[in-house]
């Protein structure tokens, strides 16, 4: 169905979700508008139990990628205004994250490099056709992030520094 055959609140609805409530529509980078939506929605809502963090992660991961290929509709693939993308890979870094500042914050540019420089396999997921390719790379490097993120956490633990 293309963008003239969906009624004008369908698409607003496919356009509130691919754009991450709209932060997409943010001036410059707005992955990065998406990434930080997501450290204040977690902030507040991440259940501090793994296997809760892993269930919300797998329920969301096929409703990140059905509204990403309904954004390809709109914005074209991987348009820079979606950013439900950065949404579920920001949600992958902080899996089993501390739940301080400090991690929170690491967690972001941690991800935001990762999700920037792409690397293998990330890169090649990206051409994946529609949604599961705009969803794909952020997952890598979700992945990516989220150990780096608990090898800092690890690593300052051995030197007495929580980040709790």
């Amino acid at each position: 169905m293309t963008q003239n055959a969906t009624s004008l609140p369908v698409q607003i609805f496919h356009k509130f979700f691919a754009t991450g409530i709209f932060t997409g529509y943010l001036p410059i980078a707005p992955g990065s508008w998406g990434s930080l939506l997501t450290c204040i929605i977690l902030w507040f809502f991440w259940p501090p139990l793994w296997y809760y963090q892993l269930l919300i992660i797998a329920i969301f991961y096929p409703i990140a990628v059905y509204f990403a290929g309904k954004g390809v509709n709109y914005y074209g693939h991987d348009g820079k205004p979606i950013v439900i993308d950065e949404i579920i890979g920001q949600a992958v870094t902080l899996f089993m994250a501390p739940h301080s500042v400090v991690a929170y914050i690491l967690g972001f540019f941690i991800f935001r490099l990762y999700d920037i420089i792409k690397p293998q396999p990330a890169r090649s997921w990206e051409k994946l056709p529609g949604g599961l390719g705009i969803v794909a790379d952020d997952i890598a490097a979700g992945v990516y992030a989220a150990i780096t993120l608990q090898l800092i956490v690890v690593f300052l633990g051995k030197f007495g520094v929580e980040l709790i």
